[in-house]
């Protein structure tokens, strides 16, 4: 059996904590200068920078949504580069609208602190962009 790279095992801790709303969690796993990049979202495409970052994403994620999961279907380790390949759904708050879609993120990781995270929502775009930066 393949063992995962510490990178790997990161991102799954990460996204593990994202969704059980561990945002401390989250938090530790993450540099200090952490960029967020959700400028691939369709509804408030943004950047968030730092932990205060993180912490001011997953409060938005909550006005929005009753529920939001970003569940790993695939992990796809590079090295300093790991493309999470997720199944994302939500309920929205208020409307109860129930979403489910494919995306991706590719996180660079660093030592033991991930240092960025990219959204996507296409997850060919997602492995393109990995492997156009190895």
């Amino acid at each position: 059996m393949h063992e995962k790279s510490p990178s790997a095992a990161l991102v799954e801790r990460a996204l593990a904590a994202l969704n059980a709303g561990d945002i401390d969690e989250l938090v530790g796993l993450c540099d200090r200068d952490f960029e967020l990049d959700m400028s691939d979202r369709v509804f408030n495409p943004s950047t968030y920078r730092g932990h205060d970052g993180i912490r001011q994403f997953h409060t938005e994620v909550l006005e929005v949504w009753d529920h939001y999961t970003w569940e790993p279907e695939q992990v796809v380790d590079q090295g300093d580069l790991v493309v999470a390949l997720l199944r994302t759904s939500g309920r929205g708050r208020g409307s109860g609208l129930e979403v489910e879609r494919q995306t991706a993120m590719v996180w660079t990781v660093r030592g033991d602190k991930a240092t960025s995270l990219r959204f996507y929502r296409d997850q060919d775009r997602a492995l393109e962009a990995a492997a156009s930066r190895d």
